[in-house]
């Protein structure tokens, strides 16, 4: 047998068992030995509820257990009185039916909230509904429809009253349709992103292979020119052009390593190979490799003991973003610091600069794939993603903060080596 099955068996012993109480005048107790339905009535006109009281009360199976004169009163009397039904008005004031509804349904469960009101605005239906009435008549209705409306809220049913039942449910049908419009137009919009991310990964995938092969030949070309350059037979026209063509390919390929990790992510993950790395060494080396954005400007302090256990290559990918990142929002004349310390289990890597800082509103999507780390980025936006992506991989983490005296900082962690 359902739950609903149930309560409707229940109503309808319910209210045999009123129909014989009446026909036997038995008062509020029937030979069968049931408690009679206990009732609060609320209502802010003292005529009314002492009406209804009355009324109610020469019912066989129903008593009346208190009367309250608005929503607040009415709170208290059903946690000192424990009732079965609450007969509730609406306008009322101190504390209107409705928050008063709201209030019972969540502290008293057990008891139903059945709404009497003059107002039959199918808004206000709703509204008490959603507050979690048992059900909603409208006042004049007759003390016997009222008393069974009452057994069957005790029972477990909802009545609402004929003359708003109809422009109900053709609000509740509008909503429902509008929500399903809502889910379908969902649906569809999740389904064109999963496809336009997918195409973009693709496209990713393909481009940075592609572009791999080519730049790493175009690098070690003019490795091997400028090895065979003899510099009494070059002008400084030509070297200066050799040297700019070298840095630009150094930044392409840097931008086909960031555009192989979003490859990697998609194809499943990165892969990395941790072993013992020197973290002294490693920022050096990024250091060393900062050509035209000035590797004078960078001051490091890192203790020469410090031992990682990482990726090198990784880890070199991850600081030469981030201080490369630093050095490009930062004004030329300032410097950037870079602090190497040892904390608990994890060795830091805080790169500070002194820059205009980052917005408090762009902090949340710093990290976001395909984002910009500021108004005048260049390139794709895609390597503090990069950062982050490399870093999960090896178990690391990396926050940023703004510096009180302007700029950011960027604190990168990864294991210590034991």
């Amino acid at each position: 047998m359902s739950a609903t099955e149930r309560g409707d068996r229940r109503t309808d012993d319910a209210r045999r068992e009123v129909g014989a109480r009446r026909e036997a005048g038995g008062g509020h107790e029937a030979d069968g030995g049931h408690d009679p339905v206990r009732v609060v009535v609320v209502d802010d006109a003292s005529q009314v509820r002492q009406s209804l009281a009355s009324a109610l009360g020469q019912l066989s199976g129903i008593d009346i257990v208190g009367l309250a004169g608005d929503g607040l009163e009415a709170v208290e009397m059903v946690e000192r009185e424990q009732p079965n039904v609450v007969v509730m008005d609406l306008r009322m004031p101190r504390m209107d039916g409705i928050q008063a509804t709201r209030i019972v349904a969540a502290r008293q469960p057990d008891t139903a909230v059945l709404v009497l009101s003059a107002y039959g605005d199918e808004s206000l239906v709703i509204e008490a509904l959603m507050a979690g009435a048992r059900g909603y008549l409208l006042k004049g209705t007759r003390a016997t429809e009222l008393a069974d409306a009452i057994i069957g809220a005790a029972g477990g049913q909802a009545r609402i009253a004929g003359p708003v039942t109809r422009p109900v449910l053709e609000r509740l049908v509008d909503a429902l349709g509008q929500e399903r419009e809502t889910r379908k137009a969902a649906e569809e919009a999740r389904a064109a992103i999963e496809r336009l991310n997918e195409r973009q990964q693709q496209f990713v995938t393909m481009a940075a292979h592609e572009l791999r092969t080519p730049v790493t030949a175009l690098l070690g070309s003019l490795a091997t020119l400028e090895r065979l350059l003899q510099p009494e037979r070059v002008s400084p026209e030509e070297l200066d052009l050799l040297v700019a063509c070298t840095r630009q390919a150094r930044r392409l390929s840097r931008l086909v390593e960031d555009l192989m990790v979003v490859a990697d992510q998609g194809r499943g993950g990165v892969t990395v190979n941790p072993r013992k790395v020197g973290v002294s060494q490693s920022v050096s080396a990024v250091v060393a490799d900062l050509d035209h954005l000035g590797s004078e400007r960078v001051k490091v302090t890192a203790a020469p003991e410090l031992v990682a256990w990482t990726d090198p290559d990784r880890l070199g990918q991850v600081l030469t973003n981030v201080v490369r990142n630093a050095l490009q929002y930062s004004p030329p004349d300032t410097p950037v610091e870079v602090v190497a310390g040892a904390v608990p289990d994890m060795i830091e890597v805080a790169v500070a600069d002194r820059g205009p800082g980052i917005p408090a509103e762009k902090m949340e999507h710093l990290f976001d794939r395909f984002g910009r780390p500021g108004p005048s980025a260049a390139g794709l936006g895609v390597g503090l993603w990069t950062v982050r992506e490399l870093l999960e991989a090896m178990e690391g983490t990396i926050t940023v903060e703004r510096n009180d005296d302007g700029g950011s900082t960027f604190r990168i962690a990864v294991p210590a080596a034991r």
